[in-house]
Formats: structure tokens, sequence, C-alpha cells
């Protein structure tokens, strides 16, 4: 019998790879007896992406649920529940606010939470790390379980886990890699946890913060080159908003692309079309090569040679490639700041 046995465990979250790590972990028998989701309505005003209701997961494994009236479970009800349940851990996944420390305070053991960045906590704190990632061109990832505290990503390291980032990745496959590395992760440390084990290590260094990003960052900037656009492209991909471009006052939405090649259309303007095929794949002058788009959308526009996408260019926003190397050091947007990677 181990000590997770007996064990109370309350499970946070409400997206797509928060459901499949529960799912793995109940399959391992790990005994979680409260389940907290919201659902569609609270995850859309609140802009959740990669939602996914933890309900029929819950249900099917007849566990309890709990859907909070506020995202933010800054209310009585909400820690009322906690208190409860009277839970031995809390394991939050996939929720992108911070618990109230009142809630917190209700686990015997605490809560666990996870986050990472390419350089490792406490670097890389904040908002949306993964996909910073991708944009900054970064080649490995070091996501850690963490127990979590009142303030942003700060709590002291159980575990950690390196995986790459390849140039073939998207934002989906690194959610992909983190749910498989988070649920091998949280059955190592489980057991010793409610044991009463003490694998908690605090952070060590300087903190930076990456800021948060919003829909409208995600606009194609012609003008950064080839690989800056890609990574843009596959950073902000599907479950998140997408980049885009606009000729005049249509928007069209880039969901896929590719480096093409340097050595074609090199007297073009970036931002021209110089190409569209059969599949209705088109090619994009950038300003140092060629990029393929092979999936968009646009609700009353169709590709043709010679149309110039708009690029304001503007060197001053957050994500501009002269300003990578700082993007870690702000300190801004730490309210809202996700509970996981």
């Amino acid at each position: 019998m181990t000590a997770a046995s007996d064990a109370s465990i309350v499970y946070v979250g409400c997206t797509a790879p928060a459901r499949h790590v529960l799912e793995g972990l109940l399959e391992a028998g790990i005994p979680i007896t409260s389940v907290v989701t919201i659902d569609p309505e609270m995850a859309g005003a609140n802009h959740v992406s990669g939602y996914a209701s933890l309900r029929p997961t819950a249900v099917a494994n007849d566990i309890q649920v709990y859907e909070p009236n506020t995202y933010s479970m800054d209310d009585e009800a909400a820690l009322d529940h906690f208190r409860t349940v009277d839970p031995d851990l809390i394991i939050v996944n996939g929720w992108q606010r911070l618990l109230p420390e009142s809630i917190l305070e209700t686990a015997t053991y605490g809560a666990l939470g996870n986050h990472g960045s390419a350089f490792g906590l406490p670097s890389g704190r904040g908002r949306s790390p993964l996909n910073w990632s991708l944009i900054e061109d970064r080649d490995r990832f070091l996501l850690s379980v963490i127990r979590l505290d009142p303030g942003a990503d700060s709590g002291d390291v159980v575990t950690t886990q390196k995986f790459d980032i390849t140039d073939y990745d998207t934002i989906e496959t690194l959610y992909y890699k983190v749910a498989m590395c988070l649920e091998a992760m949280l059955l190592a440390v489980i057991d010793p946890i409610l044991a009463g084990e003490d694998p908690f290590k605090p952070q060590f260094g300087e903190p930076t913060y990456y800021p948060k990003r919003n829909p409208e960052d995600g606009e194609i900037h012609w003008g950064d080159g080839t690989r800056a656009v890609y990574n843009l492209v596959r950073a902000v991909a599907e479950p998140y908003p997408g980049a885009f471009t606009t000729i005049g006052d249509e928007r069209i939405m880039i969901w896929e692309a590719i480096p093409f090649s340097a050595d074609l259309a090199i007297t073009e303007p970036a931002g021209t079309i110089v190409d569209v095929f059969w599949t209705d794949d088109f090619v994009v002058a950038t300003a140092d090569g060629t990029l393929l788009v092979t999936d968009w959308a646009a609700e009353d526009w169709s590709p043709t040679p010679g149309d110039r996408f708009e690029s304001p260019g503007d060197p001053d926003r957050v994500d501009h490639p002269d300003h990578h190397a700082n993007l870690t050091t702000s300190t801004t947007s730490t309210q809202e700041s996700t509970n996981d990677a």
C-alpha cells in the first residue's frame, strides 16, 4: 500500500492537456477525490485557450465535480468547497489564474503546479512561456513541478524535466510534450510528498518574467524575416488565436507556414505574394527569403500574385527580434500568471 492509497487529492484544470494528464493519473490509480473545472461559458468569457471541461472524465470515474462561481475562485463558496473536501494535496494544471492563498492552505501537503522556460526557473516566470520559447527560437524547455504559493510561479521546485524544442514543433506539439512529461513527473512525486518527505528545493537566482501576449500580438511583420515569421505562426497556432496579416480591411489568418527558400523572389518587397499554386498554397516574400503558407483562412479574399500584405514593422513592439534578449526582464503581468507551462 502506498501513501497515496487513502489520500484525498483535488485536481484543478480546464484544458485538453490537463484532461489528458488527469486521465493518466486515474489510470495509474491516483486517488483523485474531487475535480474542479469550468463550463464553456466561463471559459469563453475568460478567453481560455485549449479549453476542455474535465466534467466528463470525472463523471465517468465517479468523481465529485465542482464548478466555481468565478474563474479566480476568490469567493467564499470556492473556499468552502475546498474546506469541505479537506484535501491532502491539490494538483493544479491548465488553470490560468493564481489560486487564492486561503485555498492553497486547505491542503495538508500543499498544492502542486507546473511552470518552466528554456532557461529553467526562476527565469521565465509569467505568461505563455511555451509560446515565447517558440518566438525566441529556443531549442529546449525545462519543465518544473512546483509547490504553489501566493506568488507567480515562485514556489519551491519538486522536480524538473528537460525536453527538446525542434524546428518541427508547434505550440500544440509542445503541449503534447508537457503532458507526457508532467504525468510521469507527478506519478514520481505524489507518493513521497504524501508520505511526508520534503523533496522541495527553493528556486535559486534572479527571477525574470515573460509579459502577457494578446491576440493582436499575432500580427505578422513581414520585414522580420522568414524564421521570425515562421516562429510566430507556430507559436500562436491553434488552440491560440493565430497569426494574421491584412490587405485593406481584410484579415487573413495564417495557421500553418514553412520556410521556403532564400534564393527565390529576392527582389520582391517583403509581404508580396510571389506565387499561388493549384492547391491554394502561396509563397510570400520576407525580408530575407520566402515563406510557403499552407493553411490560411479569410472571409472574402483569395491570394493573387503581386498582392502585398500590410506590414507595420513596429520596432518597439514587445516581441520584435531586436528585443528578444530582453523579453524575460519585465516584472509585468504577474497577476494572471498561469499555474502551469
